[in-house]
C-alpha cells in the first residue's frame, strides 16, 4: 500500500512539474510581442530581420464582425464601414454569438517602411477560413459561407504577399457549422517574412510526420510481431495502440490526414480525431491491464473500458450529443486520464523493481511530457511543434526495449529450459541404452548358457531341451526388441539419419540370404534370390536397407514352416520395386490396414513379435523416399512390396559396372564432383608393406588411400571383387586386403573364401569392413575367413590400428619362418660332418690334394651356413649357388661316380636375390632322398633361367621318385624341408612349390618367382 502511495504521488509531482515548468520553458528566450490594439497591430519597430525572434503573433484585439462575411470592398469607404466589436485572438466567439454560424475578423497592421515579402501561417480556425490581405485572398480552408454553401475542413493555412507602407488590411473570413462546442480563430496566427514562414511551416509538418510516422512503424511490426506469437495478446495491443496514437495525431497540428484523403469530409474527419483518442485511451488501459496487470485495478480498468465503449459509440452514431459540454468535459477527462492511469501504473512497476525497471520510469517521464505537449496544444492554444519530437520517440523507444527485454528474458528462460529438457532427454536416453546394455549382458548370457546346455545334452531329456530351446528363443526375441526400442525411438523423435549411396541391390540381397541360411537351418525352406543382376543401382543406406531386408525375412521365417521365401525385384519408372514372397501362413485382411502400427501384433498371445519391426520398416523406407504395401491372403503366403528410387545414370556419383575392365592406373586420386577415378589404382609409393583396398565407392577408397598412404604404406585400391581376385593373382607382394562387405557383382563374403582357397588367415589377412551393424554379419564374415571386422563410420584412429595389428601378425608369421630356417639350417647334423672328417682322415693318407680340397669345401659349406643364419631376408643366386657347389663337392668326395650333378644357370640370374637357403635344401634332398637311395647313384640337373618375368629354378633328379600320396606327406612335414620352403614362398611371392614325381622314375621340384 505505501508503495501505491508513494507512485501516486510521484505521478502527482510529475504531472505538477510538467505542467507548471512547460509554459515557463515556453516564453524562455522569447521577445515581448507587440499586441494588437483595437484592430490595430503596430510594427514598426519590429525587427524582422531577426532570424530566431523575427516572427510574431497575431495576438490581441481584432475587429470582430458577427454573422457577416466581408471583403475589404466593404471597408472602402470610411463612411460606409460597419460597426465593429473587439474579440481577443486567439480564442472562441462563443462569448460574443452562437458557436454555429459565420464572422468576419478584421486587422490592420503597420510594418512601416519595411520592404519584404511577408507570409502567415493559421494553426486552427474553426471550421472553414477564407484569408485576404489587403484585397487579395492568400489562402483558404474549407469554404466559408452560408450553410447552403458552406464547406468545413479546418486546415492550416500558409499564404505569402508583398505589403505597402503604412497600415495593411487582414481579413480572415470563418464559417462553423460542423462543431459547437467552440468556433474562430483557436490558435494564433504566426506573422513573418516569407523565410521565416516557410522555415516554420516545414519544421510543423516534419514534427506531425515523423510523429505519425514513428508510431505507424513500431505499430505494424508489434502487430506482425503478435501474429507469430498470437498467445502474447499484448503485442496486438501495443501496436493497436501505436497505431490509434498515429491516427489522432495525423488530424492535429497540420492535418496530415488531408494529405493523404484530401477530399475528406470534416464529419469524418472528428469522427476519427474523437474515436482515435478514445480508442487508444482504451487500448492504454488494456495494455496496462495486460502487462502491468499486478500494479493496476482490474475494477477501475473494466469501469474505464465500459466508459470508452459508451463514448465511442455516441462519437459514432450521436455525434450531435457529443457536443454537449459534460460530455465532452467528460471525454477530455478520460482521454487525459488514461495516459495519466498508465504513468502511474508504470511507475508503481518500476517502484517493485520488475525488470525493465528504468525503461518503465524512463517511459513514464516521457509519457507524461507527451500527454502535457498534447493538453497544452488542445486547451491553452502551445504549438506541439515548439519542441523536437523527443518525447514520443522517448517513450515508443523504452517500450519497445522493455518488451524486448521480456522477450529476451523469455528466450532465456527457454535456453535454460531447454537445456533442461535435452539434459533430461539425455538422462532419459541414457537409462533407456543403460537399460538396453543390462539387458543384454543378462540376455546373451541366458543364450548362451541355454545354447551350451543345449550342445551338452547327454543327460537332458527331450522337455528339457525343448524348454531351454524355448529359452533361447525368448531371450533372442527380447534381445532384438531392446535394438527396436531404440531404433523406433529414433524414428519417432526424427533423429535417425540415413546416408544415401548408389548400391547393388542384387548384392545387397545376395548377402542377407547368405545371413540368414543359417536360421533355416533344420527347416524345409528355401532362400531364393530372383533379382536381376542387370538392375540399375538405387539409393539407399546400406545398413538401414540391410536392416529392412533382415526384418522381412525374419517374418518370413517366423511364419513359414515349409516352402520358398522368394526376393525379387522389376524396374517401374525411376523406381526398383522390390518383393519379399514367402509360402506362409498369410495374413487376415482385417489385420492388412493396421499392420504398420507399432506394438500391432498379428498373433497376440505369441511370444515371437512385439510388434515394432514393421513399422520400423515402413519408416525406414519412407526416409529413403520410397513406399511399402502388402498383399496377402490367409493361408496362402505373403508378399511385401517396397519401392527404392533409381540412380540417375548422369549423376556423376554413379559407380562403374562390376564387368567393366579397367587398365592399371597409377595417378593419385582427386575429389571432385562426381568423383570418380581408373582402378586398380596404384600408389607411387614404395612403402613397407602393400595394402589392398576394395570397395565400390569411390569416395570411400579415396578415404582409405588418404588414410593408409601416409602410413608409408603401398595401396593399391580396386573398385569391385573381380578386380581383388585378378589383382591378387597377378601381385603377390599383398600383405592385407581392406574389404569392403558389400559389393555389386561379388560380394565381400565371397571375395573372402576365394582367398581363404589359397591363403590361409595368417598368410593374407583380410579386414572386412561394413556399414551393417547386424550380428549376423560378423558371423557371416568371420565364417568366411575375415581375420578382423570394422564397422562403419569408422574412426581413423581405431582402423589404423586394426590395419598395424594384422600387419605386424604377418610379420611375425614370416619373420618366425626365417628364424626356423636360419636356425635349423645352421644345425649341422653329427653324423654329416662325422662322415665329412672320416673321409678327409682317410684321403690324408692316400691323396692329401683331395684331402685338402674336400677341407677347402666344408669350410665353405659351413661359411655359407653360418652367413645364412643372420636371416637376411634375399641373397643373390650366385653366394647360394656357390653353396650348393660346395655341399656337392663333399658328397661327390663321399660317394665319388654315384653322384652327378649338372648345372644349367643363365647369366641373367646369376644376380637374381632370393631368400636364402631356397635351392640348396632342395638339392641335398634330391641328393640324400633321390638317388642317395639307388645303389648306382644317379644325376641331379640344376637350372636357373628366366621366362618372362619371372625366374625360373628347377632341380631335378633321376632318383627312386616318390609315391602320389607321398608327395602330400612330403609338404606336409613340420621342420626344415619342404613345408618350410612352401611357406616362405607363398609367404614371399605368393607362389606355390611344385612337385612332380614318378615312382622309380625320379622327382622334379620347381620354384617360379617374380623376376623383380
Amino acid at each position: 500500500m505505501k508503495r501505491k502511495w508513494l507512485a501516486f504521488l510521484i505521478t502527482l509531482a510529475m504531472l505538477a512539474v510538467t505542467y507548471g515548468t512547460l509554459p515557463y520553458l515556453l516564453k524562455i528566450n522569447e521577445p515581448v510581442m507587440p499586441k494588437a490594439i483595437n484592430g490595430v497591430l503596430d510594427l514598426r519597430g519590429w525587427h524582422f530581420e531577426e532570424h530566431d525572434k523575427g516572427l510574431v503573433r497575431l495576438d490581441g484585439e481584432w475587429q470582430f464582425y458577427p454573422d457577416q462575411l466581408l471583403e475589404h470592398r466593404d471597408f472602402a469607404l470610411e463612411s460606409n464601414e460597419p460597426p465593429a466589436d473587439l474579440m481577443t485572438v486567439p480564442g472562441s466567439w462563443a462569448s460574443r454569438m452562437n458557436t454555429i454560424g459565420k464572422a468576419t475578423y478584421r486587422l490592420l497592421i503597420d510594418v512601416g517602411k519595411q520592404n519584404l515579402v511577408f507570409g502567415l501561417k493559421t494553426l486552427s480556425i474553426q471550421m472553414s477560413a477564407r484569408i485576404f490581405v489587403n484585397g487579395q485572398e492568400i489562402g483558404n480552408s474549407g469554404v466559408p459561407s452560408d450553410l447552403s454553401r458552406y464547406v468545413g475542413k479546418n486546415k492550416p493555412i500558409v499564404g505569402y504577399f508583398p505589403l505597402q507602407q503604412g497600415l495593411n488590411e487582414v481579413i480572415v473570413q470563418v464559417a462553423n457549422y460542423d462543431f459547437p462546442a467552440s468556433s474562430g480563430i483557436k490558435h494564433s496566427i504566426y506573422f513573418g517574412t516569407s523565410e521565416q514562414i516557410s522555415e516554420l511551416q516545414s519544421k510543423a509538418v516534419a514534427y506531425d510526420w515523423i510523429s505519425v510516422t514513428a508510431f505507424l512503424i513500431i505499430g505494424l511490426y508489434f502487430i506482425g510481431m503478435y501474429t507469430q506469437r498470437t498467445k502474447d495478446r499484448f503485442l496486438l495491443i501495443f501496436g493497436l495502440m501505436c497505431m490509434l496514437i498515429a491516427l489522432f495525431s495525423s488530424t492535429g497540428g497540420e492535418r496530415i490526414i488531408f494529405h493523404v484523403f484530401p477530399d475528406l469530409s470534416v464529419g469524418a474527419f472528428l469522427r476519427i480525431q474523437i474515436v482515435s483518442t478514445l480508442c487508444a485511451s482504451i487500448s492504454m488501459f488494456l495494455y496496462v491491464y495486460l502487462v502491468l496487470r499486478p500494479f493496476c485495478s482490474p475494477l477501475l480498468i473494466r469501469i474505464a473500458l465500459l466508459l470508452g465503449l459508451i463514448q465511442i459509440v455516441l462519437s459514432l452514431f450521436f455525434m450531435s450529443a457529443t457536443y454537449n459540454s459534460v460530455i465532452l468535459l467528460i471525454h477530455s477527462l478520460y482521454v487525459s486520464l488514461a495516459p495519466v492511469y498508465m504513468m502511474y501504473s508504470l511507475v508503481l512497476a518500476a517502484l517493485h523493481r520488475v525488470e525493465g525497471s528504468f525503461y518503465l520510469a524512463v517511459a513514464a517521464i516521457a509519457l507524461n511530457l507527451y500527454t502535457s505537449m498534447q493538453n497544452l496544444n488542445v486547451y491553452f492554444a502551445v504549438p506541439i511543434f515548439s519542441f523536437p519530437p523527443i518525447e514520443p520517440f522517448l517513450f515508443l523507444l523504452m517500450l519497445s526495449l522493455l518488451i524486448s527485454l521480456r522477450f529476451s528474458n523469455a528466450y532465456k528462460q527457454n535456453e535454460l529450459l531447454s537445456a533442461q529438457l535435452l539434459k533430461a532427454d539425455q538422462i532419459k536416453d541414457e537409462f533407456i541404452t543403460k537399460t538396453a546394455h543390462e539387458f543384454k549382458t543378462p540376455l546373451h548370457g541366458l543364450v548362451h548358457i541355454a545354447e551350451s546346455m543345449i550342445k551338452d545334452s547327454n543327460q537332458l531329456s527331450s522337455g528339457q531341451l525343448e524348454n531351454l530351446s524355448l529359452i533361447s528363443s525368448t531371450a533372442k526375441r527380447l534381445s532384438q526388441l531392446v535394438y527396436d526400442i531404440l531404433d523406433f525411438s529414433r524414428l519417432k523423435q526424427g533423429e535417425m539419419k540415413v546416408d544415401m549411396t548408389p548400391h547393388d541391390i542384387h548384392s545387397v540381397v545376395d548377402v542377407v540370404i547368405k545371413v540368414f541360411s543359417f536360421l533355416t537351418v533344420g527347416k524345409e525352406i528355401r532362400l531364393i534370390n530372383r533379382v536381376p543382376k542387370e538392375l540399375p543401382l538405387v539409393w539407399v543406406d546400406e545398413n538401414r536397407i540391410r536392416q529392412i531386408l533382415s526384418n522381412l525375412l525374419d517374418n518370413a521365417i517366423k511364419y513359414t514352416d515349409s516352402g520358398f521365401i522368394e526376393i525379387s525385384a522389376v524396374k517401374r519408372d525411376q523406381l526398383i520395386e522390390i518383393i519379399v514372397t514367402d509360402t506362409g501362413v498369410g495374413i487376415d485382411e482385417d489385420n492388412l490396414e493396421t499392420i504398420f502400427e507399432p506394438y500391432k501384433m498379428l498373433q497376440p498371445d505369441s511370444y515371437q513379435s512385439f510388434g515394432l519391426g514393421l513399422p520400423i520398416v515402413k519408416q525406414l523406407i519412407e526416409l529413403q523416399q520410397g513406399s511399402i504395401w502388402i498383399n496377402s491372403k490367409k493361408g496362402q503366403g505373403t508378399s511385401v512390396h517396397f519401392t527404392l528410387k533409381i540412380v540417375d545414370p548422369e549423376d556423376g556419383t554413379v559407380m562403374q559396372s562390376a564387368n567393366e575392365k579397367k587398365g592399371i592406373g597409377n595417378q593419385r586420386p582427386q575429389a571432385s564432383p562426381g568423383f570418380r577415378f581408373t582402378t586398380p589404382y596404384i600408389s607411387d609409393q614404395q612403402g613397407q608393406y602393400t595394402v589392398l583396398v576394395v570397395d565400390d565407392h569411390y569416395s570411400n577408397l579415396k578415404v582409405l588411400i588418404d588414410l593408409l598412404e601416409p602410413l608409408n604404406y603401398k595401396v593399391v585400391a580396386v573398385k569391385d571383387g573381380f578386380e581383388a581376385l585378378k589383382l591378387i593373382e597377378e601381385m603377390h607382394e599383398i600383405d592385407l586386403v581392406i574389404l569392403d562387405l558389400m559389393m555389386p557383382g561379388l560380394s565381400g563374403v565371397d571375395v573372402c573364401r576365394e582367398i581363404r582357397e589359397k591363403y590361409s588367415l595368417l598368410e593374407l589377412p583380410v579386414l572386412m569392413v561394413t556399414a551393417s551393424i547386424q550380428p549376423e554379419d560378423k558371423i557371416t564374415s568371420f565364417d568366411a575367413g575375415a581375420n578382423d571386422f570394422l564397422t562403419k563410420p569408422f574412426d581413423a584412429a581405431e582402423l589404423k590400428a586394426r590395419v598395424r595389428g594384422l600387419l605386424m601378425i604377418k610379420e611375425s608369421v614370416g619373420k618366425a619362418v626365417d628364424l626356423e630356417v636360419a636356425f635349423l639350417q645352421s644345425q649341422i647334423k653329427p653324423h654329416f660332418l662325422y662322415n665329412v672328417l672320416n673321409t678327409i682322415m682317410a684321403l690324408s693318407y692316400t691323396d692329401s690334394e683331395a684331402s685338402r680340397k674336400m677341407i677347402t669345401d666344408l669350410a665353405d659349406y659351413l661359411r655359407g651356413s653360418f652367413h645364412f643364419s643372420n636371416t637376411q631376408e634375399k641373397v643373390p643366386f650366385h653366394r647360394e649357388l656357390a653353396l650348393i657347389q660346395s655341399y656337392v663337392e663333399i658328397e661327390k668326395a663321399r660317394f665319388k661316380d654315384r653322384i652327378r650333378v649338372e648345372y644349367e644357370i643363365s647369366d641373367d640370374v646369376r644376380d637374381v636375390e632370393i631368400p636364402p637357403l631356397l635351392i640348396q635344401p632342395l638339392v641335398e634332398n634330391a641328393i640324400r632322398h633321390g638317388i642317395g637311395n639307388r645303389m648306382e647313384g644317379g644325376m641331379v640337373r640344376v637350372c636357373a633361367y628366366k621366362a618372362g618375368n619371372h625366374c625360373i629354378f628347377v632341380i631335378e633328379d633321376n632318383g627312386i621318385g616318390l609315391k602320389e600320396n607321398s608327395v602330400q606327406e612330403k609338404t606336409s612335414h613340420t621342420g626344415v624341408g619342404l613345408q618350410n620352403i612352401r611357406k616362405r614362398l607363398k609367404y614371399a611371392y605368393g607362389t606355390e612349390l611344385n612337385i612332380d614325381s614318378v615312382e622309380g622314375f625320379g622327382t622334379k621340384v620347381t620354384i617360379r618367382i617374380p623376376s623383380n
